[in-house]
This record gives structure tokens, C-alpha cells and sequence, in this order.
């Protein structure tokens, strides 16, 4: 009898959770996933009233790559007595609440997941062809995983930029902490919000909607600043979205590295802006409660680097130094609490970083290369794979973060490390065609 293959997944996000799903199915794969926090919950600094996923519920752990799994989104609708609900509900961005619950469902119907284990170290020996993964527990409890391939899903940090790192305020807080803080800040008169993408958006909504006219008639505000020319929404129509089908990262992938880098650079506002429904309900309030030549008690100010922040002595306010970043003029707003919604970015681990050079290959620029199988390159003999989820958008294109693609890249990584073709692959995903039309003639223009 042949032996099994085996994996063992770092971190549970939606991505490594979603492969722990299918996986399930699947007795000749042997697999476990490791996840240092003790419960499973998705951004939930960030999981409030209101708030939406920016993709279809089709985008749940398993549906895009097997419809009929009993891990989908709709069968734990059915399980929850919430079918029919759903039905008229009629809405196919489902709430971010309910999508964390649902994955918490699945979480607890899958015994390959082990919460509360830190991993603290991966080495490789070369003769067995065998990863060990080391972990810890918040107890002190160590323990060894070993097996031939990795799926890499420890997500992004948030991005704290320097001004910050430097502010130690009790109210000042990265968004994705900010449902801690929610109930202190609606009873603060002052707050801002600092970024312009979704996540600011949607703190910005919530504090606006619990802010009553009469503490706007005592001076609250909410101010929300950004230093991008504008509050624009996010790519949202139907054929802007196939930049997040497997076409078009299949496409992507056939560019040259650096020609990835100068391509992804331009396509911010592909998902990093705010979703038309959110701009939509902020705008109606604001129309709303200027009623009658009202304050509406919120102040939009775009164009607006934050240089520093400065904590006043005896007010225990704040001061935000900030450049317009057209006019190019200093100016100071104060604020008694601040909400940075700055982003993520990737940081990878310690222990990740040291197979560079020695098991990964690295590029000029000393970054992971990703292959089209979303396995990272060795530079060693070893056959075992690391498979990266979500790595940085220029190794697979914008859709490489997104959950749509969550459950086909799952679907690749099983077809590889089992050497069959059990999950059927999508040929046609996209109703463009990226490269060079199939009826075109290749031409050289040089000669003429």
C-alpha cells in the first residue's frame, strides 16, 4: 500500500481553513493545521453591525471548488434553520459577523484544526525529505509535527506606520482593534479616522450612526481624514471584477517578476477602495442630518498626511500634525481619540525567512518566488512543496488576497500533493482574454 502524503498547515485564516475543509475528505492525505490564538475569529476587531463581505457568499471555504461539500456556506444555512431566511434576504454579500460564524461551524467539525500552538521554529532534513514544525502552547507545551509539504497561511499584520508606533494614548488604536474601543469612543467628543479604504469606512459609519444630534448641538464630531485626493469606491462593476478570476492570476503569472510589480502598483483602487453601498450610507446621513443647515457632525477632510501625533499634558488630548499634500502646508488638528485604518501588510515569520537562501529561492529583491503551482521555488533538491496562501499581490495579481480564489487554489494544492485530478479546474473564468488574442499575428514593428 502506498504511503500517505502529509501536510501540516501554519495558520487558520479563511484560506488554510478552507484547505483543512476539503482535506477532510480526503483519507489518503494525512493533515494538521495550526493556529496560535485560541478560537477562530476573523478580523475580529472589525466584525460590526452593518458590515458586509465584499465578495458573494460563493466565496465560503469549499463552494468554488466542490459545490456539494457539506462544509458550504448554504449547508450550514441549512443546518441553522436559516435557509429560508437567507432566501429572503436576497443579498449576496453576506454579514462579516455571520461569515465569521460560519467558519467558526466549520472549525468545529474538523479534527485536523489544533488552536492555541504557536509555531516557533521549522527545520528540514534533507534525508527523509521531511519538514518539522515546532510549536508552543500559551502553557508552555511543546510539540513536533512532521511531513512532506507546508501550506504557509499566517495572514498580514497591521501596518503601523512610525507616528503610530510613537503614540502610547489609551484611545489611539490600529482598526483592527477597533470594536474594542467602540463604546469609549462614541462617548469621546472628538475622534478621527485616518485611512481611506474600506476599513476606515466602516468604523467611520458606525461612530457616525451612534452619534445622536445632541451631542453634535454640544460640539462632537467625527472627523475622517486621508491623504488620497478623495473617498473613491473600490472596482465593483462586472467585467473590473474578472481581475480576481484564476484567468486573469493565470495570466499574471506569465509576466515577467518586475513587470508584476510595476502592474500591481497601479491597481490599488481595485480593492483598496471603499465599497459603493458603505459611501452610499454615509453620504444619505450626511444628507439627512444637514437638514435645515445642521451640523451633521462629520468632518471630511482628504488630502491629509498625518506627520506625527502629539499627546497634550493636561487634557490628555491629542495633536495630529498633518501636510496637505497639494497645497503643501503644515497644519495641527486635535482629537481626543484616533482610529488608524492604515492597512495590513505582510511580515513574515522569523523561522520562515531563514529557509531563504538555504531551502526557498529568493529573487533580487530577496522575496519568495511563487509558482504557478502557488508553490514557493526551492533552491535544494528536496521534493516536498511550501505552499504560500495570500502571499504579496505581485507573486499571483490582485485576486491573490481575495476569498473567491480561496477554495480553487485549495483545489490546486490537493490535485498536487495527492498527484490525481480529483477537483475538476475551472477552464474558463473570465469572459476576457489578457494576452495576445488567440487570432492575432504576431508581428516585429522594429523593421519598419
Amino acid at each position: 500500500m502506498d504511503e500517505k502524503s502529509t501536510i501540516t498547515g501554519i495558520g487558520l485564516g479563511p484560506f488554510n481553513l478552507g484547505l483543512a475543509a476539503l482535506l477532510s475528505d480526503h483519507k489518503d492525505i494525512e493533515s494538521i493545521f495550526l493556529e496560535r490564538n485560541e478560537e477562530f475569529n476573523w478580523h475580529k476587531g472589525l466584525l460590526l453591525s452593518g458590515a458586509t463581505l465584499q465578495v458573494p457568499f460563493f466565496a465560503d471555504l469549499v463552494t468554488m471548488a466542490d459545490p456539494c461539500h457539506k462544509l458550504s456556506y448554504l449547508n450550514y444555512l441549512h443546518q441553522q434553520d436559516r435557509l429560508y431566511q437567507f432566501y429572503y434576504y436576497e443579498h449576496f454579500l453576506i454579514p462579516r459577523v455571520e461569515y465569521n460564524q460560519y467558519c467558526r461551524w466549520a472549525v468545529n467539525q474538523l479534527e485536523n484544526c489544533h488552536f492555541d500552538e504557536q509555531v516557533t521554529d521549522v527545520s528540514y532534513d534533507g534525508p527523509s525529505d521531511l519538514f518539522t514544525v515546532h510549536s508552543e502552547s500559551s502553557s508552555g507545551q511543546r510539540k513536533q509535527y512532521s511531513s512532506q509539504h507546508l501550506a504557509i497561511g499566517v495572514g498580514t499584520q497591521p501596518n503601523i506606520p512610525s507616528w503610530l508606533a510613537d503614540c502610547d494614548h489609551p484611545l489611539v488604536c490600529h482598526a483592527s482593534a477597533f470594536a474594542n474601543l467602540q463604546e469609549k469612543l462614541t462617548q469621546c467628543k472628538r475622534v478621527t479616522v485616518i485611512g481611506s479604504g474600506q476599513s476606515a469606512a466602516e468604523c467611520v459609519l458606525a461612530l457616525f450612526r451612534s452619534l445622536t444630534p445632541e451631542q453634535v448641538d454640544q460640539g462632537a464630531s467625527i472627523r475622517w481624514v486621508t491623504q488620497s485626493p478623495g473617498y473613491h469606491p473600490m472596482e465593483y462593476s462586472k467585467l473590473g471584477q474578472e481581475c480576481f478570476t484564476p484567468a486573469y492570476m493565470n495570466y499574471f503569472q506569465t509576466l515577467p517578476r518586475e513587470q508584476r510589480r510595476n502592474v500591481a502598483s497601479q491597481q490599488g483602487l481595485l480593492y483598496k477602495g471603499i465599497s459603493c453601498s458603505t459611501i452610499s450610507d454615509i453620504f444619505d446621513l450626511l444628507y439627512e442630518r444637514s437638514i435645515g443647515g445642521r451640523s451633521p457632525g462629520l468632518i471630511l477632510n482628504p488630502n491629509c498626511r498625518v506627520k506625527s501625533l502629539k499627546q497634550l499634558g493636561l487634557t490628555n488630548g491629542l495633536e495630529i500634525e498633518c501636510e496637505h499634500t497639494q497645497l503643501n502646508t503644515n497644519y495641527v488638528l486635535e482629537s481626543d481619540a484616533i482610529i488608524a485604518a492604515t492597512g495590513y501588510i505582510h511580515q513574515w515569520p522569523t523561522w520562515l525567512e531563514k529557509l531563504k537562501g538555504t531551502i526557498l529561492e529568493t529573487d533580487s529583491n530577496n522575496d519568495f518566488i511563487v509558482n504557478e503551482d502557488f508553490s514557493a521555488q526551492r533552491c535544494d533538491n528536496g521534493q516536498g512543496k511550501i505552499f504560500i496562501q495570500n502571499p504579496e499581490i505581485f507573486q499571483q495579481g490582485v485576486g491573490g488576497p481575495d476569498l473567491g480564489i480561496g477554495a480553487y487554489r485549495n483545489a490546486h494544492i490537493i490535485n498536487n500533493i495527492s498527484g490525481t485530478s480529483y477537483y475538476k479546474i475551472s477552464k474558463s473564468t473570465a469572459f476576457q482574454h489578457y494576452g495576445i488574442p488567440e487570432d492575432a499575428k504576431r508581428r516585429d514593428f522594429t523593421s519598419f
